[in-house]
């Protein structure tokens, strides 16, 4: 039997978001269309959406720039529907002002039952709990971050999309500098998500979709994990 868990976080006003100049969404209607037999259509405007607007994919041109890089629309579609995945869910962590961003470390990887799943090519997400606050203020400020030697860790694996459930992936305040080495390795980025932690399976598989737009590093995405007994 197969379970679905729909990993993708709601994209609506108030929702975690990049500090200025990324704008906030607001989902406006517009005034009723006029259409057939004097009926009315409606339509909405999706006034703030941007290329990292929730959860999203993303390619390595977002840092080497579009003429540098492959656009989204370049990788098949094929790739990213059913691909083998792995959830290293570390815990569910709290929000704690007082204890700051908390690091994700390499212990905190190996620790979970599953870390000696991973296979080369697989899809990897790493599971906080972080998804909880979705809509709360301070999902950026406290949110979980990769130490360097946690991100190496991951890049040896050789993923396909390496992604999570925590939007700042590095530290402002003590910075990792890992960036570098991710994008060169040639690693999708997928998240944040939310739900990492009710998927439980060692091993599951990965859709991640986004609108088919012509040029762009990145895009929103419907993500989605499914889990099959044995």
């Amino acid at each position: 039997m197969k379970r679905i868990i729909d990993i993708t976080g709601i994209i609506n006003k108030g929702m975690w978001n990049y500090e200025a100049p990324f704008p906030e969404i607001h989902i406006k209607p517009l005034p009723p269309i006029p259409w057939l037999d004097g009926r009315t259509v409606g339509c909405e405007i999706f006034e703030g959406l941007h290329s990292q607007t929730g959860t999203y994919l993303e390619t390595p041109a977002h840092n080497y720039g579009n003429g540098n890089s492959y656009p989204l629309i370049e990788v098949p579609v094929e790739k990213l529907i059913d691909a083998p995945c792995v959830v290293l869910n570390v815990g569910l962590w709290d929000m704690d002002p007082a204890m700051g961003r908390r690091p994700i470390t390499v212990k905190d990887l190996e620790s979970c039952a599953n870390a000696g799943e991973i296979r080369e090519g697989d899809a990897i997400l790493v599971g906080t709990g972080w998804g909880r606050y979705w809509f709360h203020p301070d999902n950026l400020k406290y949110a979980p971050y990769f130490t360097k030697a946690a991100m190496e860790w991951l890049i040896a694996k050789k993923p396909f999309i390496l992604g999570g459930d925590t939007a700042r992936w590095d530290c402002l305040e003590d910075p990792q500098d890992f960036f570098d080495e991710f994008y060169a390795a040639d690693i999708l980025m997928a998240g944040p998500m939310v739900d990492l932690e009710k998927c439980t399976a060692p091993r599951c598989k990965l859709t991640v979709l986004t609108p088919k737009f012509p040029i762009t590093s990145c895009a929103p995405a419907r993500a989605i994990i499914t889990e099959e007994d044995g």
